[in-house]
């Protein structure tokens, strides 16, 4: 008799534990399903697959993107993507410049370009009161160049810090399957769960946010603030699993000369380049140049600076090791005189950058060498 011939089942709430020949229960633990149950399982999984299951005889769509950033495209339809920051670089201010290209007429602002057309937008804030949030409201249609007018169609923004947890999740849901817009942006995503440092309730919550992005085909954006103790990444495990599951995490950042930075932090396409913006008289203006130009102006700063101080340490070490030679009182062989400034207290020096200063010190007639190699002040 086999060892499978020998295998007994134990029935153990509606499963079958395997036992095997020595009487120890196996890893295997499969469903005790019947016949009946085993073919509704099969009509179910298939339709399934019919729908779902990837088919490489017909070729699926790319996703639509809803902007171009110097030629790349970013934050694709049918998918999340997350905004990430520290407090005051610029969060909110990324998604209004956004939001403001969708909808404005020239569908352009500094390097971005509209690619989505007839945008359906809708911003849940759950951080700030009313007033606040209806100056943001104004302020995107303001940048889009559009009069202080309802266009609900167009865009909507919708506060939620007077909900709770549940009401808050509630109030998106329905708004997602009455009017199905197309770009959702939520203001601080893990105001929507309890505990964003819960492994528990956090994966469930992303994937939530990503079933959304997908049954209802929009770009689902959501706000969330870096880590305290952890700089740069997203808070908790919320923000670790929405950034392992959201197709890019826009990371921005506040510089110097009031310059904020917008970039890529992970992307699974084509990383969106860096852009800039900063603020004139309450208004948002594009900032590359502005950016690039200061950092050429810091970089020369820098190499000026650079060049400043060791011209300083030249002018000290020649005078040095003048010093040195006058010490000597008479004419001192070449190497003589590096291995001299090696070892001098305030002037030590490797060999290389020792030959390297007598060779300029000569070459500008601070001290002079004869045929034979010494080396004396030029003076004397």
């Amino acid at each position: 008799m086999t060892v499978v011939d020998e295998i007994v089942r134990e029935e153990t709430q509606g499963t079958t534990t395997l036992i095997g020949a020595s009487g120890y229960e196996e890893l295997t633990v499969v469903p005790n399903y019947s016949d009946n149950e085993r073919e509704g399982i099969k009509l179910r999984l298939n339709a399934y697959l019919k729908a779902e299951g990837i088919d490489v005889e017909n070729p699926i769509d790319p996703p639509k993107f809803l902007v171009k950033v110097k030629d790349v495209p970013a934050l694709p339809l049918g998918d999340l993507s997350l905004i990430t920051g520290e407090k005051k670089t610029g969060k909110s201010t990324t998604y209004q410049v956004l939001s403001s290209v969708l909808l404005g007429e020239e569908g352009t602002w500094g390097p971005i370009v509209r690619v989505l057309d007839n945008p359906s937008i809708v911003i849940f804030d759950s951080e700030q009161a009313r007033y606040h949030a209806q100056q943001a409201n104004m302020r995107i249609l303001e940048m889009a160049g559009l009069p202080a007018k309802n266009i609900y169609d167009k865009l909507r923004y919708v506060p939620l810090r007077k909900l709770s947890y549940d009401g808050r999740m509630q109030v998106i849901a329905d708004y997602l399957e009455t009017y199905h817009p197309n770009v959702v942006i939520i203001g601080g995503i893990i105001d929507l769960i309890t505990d964003f440092n819960s492994i528990e309730e956090s994966k469930p919550f992303i994937d939530k946010l990503m079933a959304w992005a997908t049954h209802y085909n929009c770009c689902l954006i959501g706000l969330i603030h870096t880590s305290k103790s952890m700089p740069g990444e997203p808070r908790g495990h919320a923000g670790a699993f929405g950034v392992e599951k959201a197709y890019m995490t826009i990371e921005t950042k506040k510089g110097s000369w009031g310059i904020f930075s917008v970039g890529t932090q992970s992307c699974r396409g084509e990383d969106m380049p860096e852009w800039h913006f900063k603020h004139e008289d309450d208004i948002i203006v594009p900032a590359d140049d502005d950016a690039e130009a200061h950092r050429k102006e810091s970089n020369n700063k820098k190499s000026d600076a650079l060049k400043e101080k060791a011209e300083k340490n030249y002018q000290l070490n020649a005078d040095k090791v003048c010093g040195l030679l006058k010490e000597k009182d008479c004419p001192m062989k070449k190497a003589d005189l590096v291995k001299l400034i090696e070892t001098t207290e305030g002037l030590g020096q490797k060999s290389s950058a020792a030959y390297t200063l007598l060779k300029r010190m000569e070459k500008e007639g601070k001290i002079t060498s004869d045929a034979q190699g010494c080396i004396t002040i030029a003076s004397e």
